[in-house]
């Protein structure tokens, strides 16, 4: 299977256009599943999943195609009035290659471009887990004292604010079969933290957090993979994730490639 955007070709029982879908509906359901955890809406219009958090910053609150829609400009009306019953700003996410259509539909409603990440794959079969880290001890966390050091991590790692970590990540990820949260530790002390969503055979890949003191250590590309084994464990066959651009080349190292790179259109309308 060839990667979208150059790098060697992989052979995989799956497409690019398989695993990119997996892709869209493994983020789509997750964020629709912490609207749920935080008391917040969900919807869905034909092929769009609509969510909303509750924080007031788009990219918390979003619309994302998970397949082409037959009435674009429908969905669009209806993504942007759902929005504006919450009073959030929001994005409408949709990766490159799905739904023109719906992109065109969301600019001429006065959505404006906001970038957006490239989309990433590991298909099957993921190769067995290379031999463990020497420093790292990596745990399950099964109580609020891990969710909190989860959340400590995320804020120091992505200088979010405290009450948005606190709003975002709540006691009912700890429980939830769909989810797990990895933590890696140095002497007993937290270093590096993810997330897995798990949808299907997927394995979705998020919140990969390691503050600043603790980086270049390779902490990161470890807790990745402790995320993608846990997925195997729970019967996945194939991990997703969405890449920043410090981590795009690390993923890629690690055997993801290329599926599409999400398109953002950001709202409400001007």
């Amino acid at each position: 299977m060839p990667s979208v955007e150059g790098g060697e070709r992989r052979e995989s029982g799956a497409s690019d256009g398989d695993l990119g879908r997996a892709a869209d509906i493994n983020m789509a359901e997750t964020w629709a599943s912490l609207a749920r955890f935080a008391g917040q809406p969900s919807d869905r219009i034909e092929s769009v999943r609509l969510f909303v958090s509750g924080i007031p910053v788009a990219f918390f609150n979003g619309a994302m195609a998970t397949g082409p829609s037959g009435d674009p400009a429908r969905c669009v009306a209806r993504a942007v009035d759902f929005m504006a019953a919450s009073g959030v700003p929001w994005l409408l996410w949709v990766r490159e290659g799905v739904d023109d259509a719906l992109l065109a539909a969301g600019r001429a409603a006065g959505l404006r471009d906001a970038g957006g990440p490239p989309a990433m794959a590991w298909p099957a079969p993921i190769p067995a887990a290379p031999p463990p880290h020497p420093d790292l001890e990596i745990g399950l966390v099964d109580d609020l004292e891990g969710l909190d050091a989860h959340r400590d991590l995320m804020t120091r790692a992505f200088e979010m604010p405290r009450d948005v970590a606190e709003q975002l990540l709540v006691e009912e990820m700890v429980d939830d079969p769909g989810f797990a949260i990895v933590i890696g530790r140095v002497g007993g002390e937290p270093v590096s933290t993810a997330v897995l969503s798990v949808t299907g055979s997927t394995a979705g890949v998020y919140n990969v957090a390691t503050p600043p003191e603790h980086q270049r250590r390779g902490y990161g590309r470890v807790l990745t993979r402790a995320a993608v084994d846990e997925g195997l464990r729970r019967g996945c066959d194939h991990a997703i994730l969405q890449a920043s651009t410090a981590g795009q080349p690390v993923y890629e190292a690690m055997g993801f490639v290329h599926v599409g790179r999400y398109v953002q259109l950001e709202g409400p309308p001007a």
